[in-house]
C-alpha cells in the first residue's frame, strides 16, 4: 500500500469541501435563479432576479454545477479509496479528479477571455471588458500549467492516452450536463409561464439549447466511460475518440448558435426580442454585437478544432490497418 490512509482521508475531506462550494454556486444559481430571470419570473420563494442578465446566471450555474460533478465524482472515488485501502488505483483516480477541476476552471476561465468577458463586464458598457479579459486569460493560464503537470506525473506524457483522455473529457462532460441542467429546467419553468410572450421569447432558444447539450452530454458520457473501459483492457478505441469530438463540435455548435441567436434579436424586426447578454427582456437599444462576433469565432474555431481531430483519429486507424 503505497498511499496511507491519512492522504485518503484528507482527499475525501477536500473533496467534500469543493463539492459544497460548487454545490452551493451551481445549485442555488443554476436551478433557483437562472430559469425565473426571464421577464422577471418570481422564483420558488417569492424573488424577482431582475439585476442579472440570464446569461450571466447560465454561465456561473453551469461553471458551478460542472465543479459539483467532478468533485463530487472524486469525493466517491476517495470513499471508496477509504473503505478499500489497499486499492491504490483509486487514490490515483481521486488524484486525477483534482486535474479534472483544474481543466473545469482553465476551461471557464478561457471561454470567460476569449467569448464570455461580456458577461463579466458592465453589461452596458466597455468600461471593465479589458480588465475582465486580462484577470480571465491569466486564470486559464495558471489553471492550466497547476493541472498539466500532476497529470504528467500521474500518466506520464503518452503512456496511458486512455487515462489521459479520460481525465480530459471530465470537464466537456461535465460543462455540458451544467449546461443541460440549466437550460432544461429554463424551458420548463418558461413553458409553464402564463403569459404567452414569456413562453414565444425564450423557448426555441432555450428548446434549442438543450438538444444541443444533451447531445453533447450523452456523446462526452460514452467517450469518458469508454476510455475507462479501454485503459483497463490495455487498448485504443477510435470510437472513443470520435465520440470525443462529436461532443466537442456539437458544443461548439452551440456557442455558434448563441451567436445567431442574439444576432436575430438586436433589432426591433422581431416583436418578442430576447437577450442572452441584457439584463432586462425586452431591450431593443442594447448592442452586444462583439457577443455575437465572438461565438461565430470561438464556436467556429472549435468545430475546426472537432473536425480536425476527428480527421487525425479516423486517418491514424486507416494508417494502422496498412
Amino acid at each position: 500500500m503505497k498511499y496511507s490512509s491519512t492522504t485518503r482521508l484528507i482527499n475525501t475531506i477536500i473533496f467534500a469541501i469543493l463539492a459544497v462550494g460548487f454545490g452551493i454556486l451551481g445549485i442555488y444559481v443554476g436551478t433557483l435563479v437562472a430559469p425565473f430571470i426571464w421577464n422577471r419570473m418570481n422564483d420558488p420563494f417569492g424573488n424577482v432576479h431582475d439585476g442579472i442578465g440570464w446569461g450571466l446566471a447560465a454561465m456561473l450555474g453551469t461553471f458551478g454545477l460542472a465543479g459539483l460533478i467532478v468533485s463530487l465524482y472524486g469525493l466517491v472515488t476517495s470513499v471508496r479509496s477509504l473503505v478499500k485501502g489497499n486499492d491504490d488505483d483509486l487514490v490515483r483516480k481521486s488524484f486525477a479528479s483534482y486535474v479534472a477541476v483544474g481543466y473545469t476552471i482553465a476551461l471557464f476561465a478561457f471561454l470567460n477571455a476569449t467569448w464570455l468577458y461580456r458577461l463579466t463586464s458592465t453589461n452596458i458598457g466597455y468600461e471593465d471588458i479589458g480588465f475582465v479579459i486580462v484577470v480571465f486569460a491569466l486564470l486559464a493560464i495558471i489553471a492550466l500549467v497547476v493541472s498539466n503537470i500532476p497529470l504528467v506525473r500521474l500518466y506520464g506524457e503518452s503512456e496511458e492516452l486512455n487515462k489521459i483522455m479520460r481525465v480530459i473529457t471530465a470537464p466537456l462532460l461535465a460543462g455540458s450536463l451544467g449546461a443541460l441542467i440549466i437550460y432544461g429546467l429554463s424551458f420548463l419553468v418558461l413553458n409553464g409561464a402564463a403569459s404567452a410572450y414569456e413562453r414565444s421569447a425564450g423557448l426555441i432558444e432555450f428548446g434549442a439549447g438543450s438538444i444541443f447539450f444533451l447531445v453533447a452530454s450523452v456523446l462526452a458520457c460514452f467517450a469518458f466511460f469508454g476510455y475507462g473501459s479501454a485503459a483497463k483492457k490495455g487498448i485504443i478505441r477510435k470510437g472513443n475518440g470520435v465520440l470525443f469530438e462529436g461532443s466537442l463540435f456539437t458544443v461548439g455548435a452551440a456557442i455558434v448558435f448563441a451567436g445567431v441567436w442574439e444576432f436575430l434579436n438586436q433589432t426591433n424586426k422581431n416583436k418578442n426580442f430576447s437577450s442572452l447578454v441584457a439584463k432586462t427582456t425586452p431591450n431593443t437599444n442594447a448592442n452586444y454585437m462583439d457577443f455575437c462576433v465572438m461565438s461565430w469565432i470561438i464556436g467556429g474555431l472549435i468545430i475546426l478544432l472537432a473536425l480536425f481531430l476527428c480527421y487525425s483519429t479516423l486517418r491514424k486507424s486507416a494508417d494502422e490497418k496498412k
